[in-house]
């Protein structure tokens, strides 16, 4: 593959429990391409700081290349604070003022086999506008919105970033859509918000509920996955829809998606289940 994988979005360092984390939904789908044999390409907000040493240093461990938009506020920290089962996150200000510049990406942009879309400004006009006008989006556009309701407070928010969700998600291939980013998005049923994005022209709509799998939606009908049983127990859920996303793409790049969308499925949630067994959000590869 002459050209690589392009990841729009979020790159961060999560302190979770203590300890120092580099995390991010893009940046956990770009090293998990990467973990998959795909040649990635991250275009982020990452400061010149310590945070973003941090960053840059996981990036090129992974190899990954990082291309660094400004970030006039510093590279973003998130703490992560234990809710039940699942992760709760609290932002600086370096988060929640997120806009990844892509003036002077075109090239990339247009060279990339796929471009994935994970925790972008939605709700904002400038960030959506150049890739609603992606040329062949709908052979090449991935898309999780990973809404997040500190990223959400401002007065009508919610309501722009829905907007910005639905214009990209009628010109994609796929969206990747959890259960949590249909009730904050829409105030609407995952599986109700499916159809009808796929009703719009989204090519397809993965709907993920956590440990109680995933269905995939297109015109011609859904298919289910459930997550296996592994021996091993859950250690944290972090990165587990991150690699979803990863596994998906990298089958749409194998031929997978060719003989329908069952066995991509299938293969992306053996490899959220091996996700979770482990700290943090590297995608781990199923045994």
């Amino acid at each position: 593959m002459s050209d690589r994988v392009v990841v729009i979005g979020d790159a961060l360092v999560d302190e979770v429990d203590g300890a120092s984390i580099v995390g991010g939904a893009a940046l956990n789908v770009a090293v998990g391409l990467a973990r998959l044999g795909v040649p990635a390409r991250l275009i982020a907000m990452v400061g010149d700081d310590a945070p973003g040493a941090q960053v840059r240093a996981h990036c090129a461990a992974h190899g990954v290349e990082l291309v660094a938009t400004a970030a006039p506020r510093g590279t973003a920290v998130a703490t992560a604070v234990r809710d039940g089962g699942t992760m709760r996150y609290d932002f600086n200000e370096a988060g929640t003022s997120r806009f990844v510049e892509l003036d002077g990406h075109e090239d990339a942009l247009e060279a990339a086999p796929l471009v994935l879309v994970s925790c972008l400004a939605l709700e904002l006009e400038a960030q959506v506008a150049p890739l609603a006008a992606l040329p062949r989006s709908r052979e090449r556009l991935m898309l999780d919105p990973n809404a997040r309701p500190a990223y959400l407070r401002a007065p009508g928010a919610v309501e722009r970033f829905a907007a910005g969700l639905d214009l990209l998600a009628s010109r994609a291939l796929l969206v990747k859509l959890s259960d949590e980013d249909a009730e904050l998005v829409y105030g609407a049923d995952a599986d109700a918000t499916a159809a009808r994005l796929v009703a719009a022209g989204a090519g397809a709509v993965a709907v993920t509920r956590g440990a109680a799998g995933a269905t995939l939606f297109t015109d011609g009908g859904r298919v289910d996955a459930s997550v296996p049983q592994l021996d091993a127990p859950i250690v944290d859920t972090i990165g587990a829809g991150d690699s979803v996303l990863a596994s998906l793409a990298a089958s749409v790049l194998e031929g997978g998606r060719a003989r329908g969308w069952a066995g991509p499925l299938e293969r992306a949630m053996a490899v959220a289940a091996a996700t979770t067994r482990s700290a943090g959000g590297l995608l781990q590869l199923p045994a």
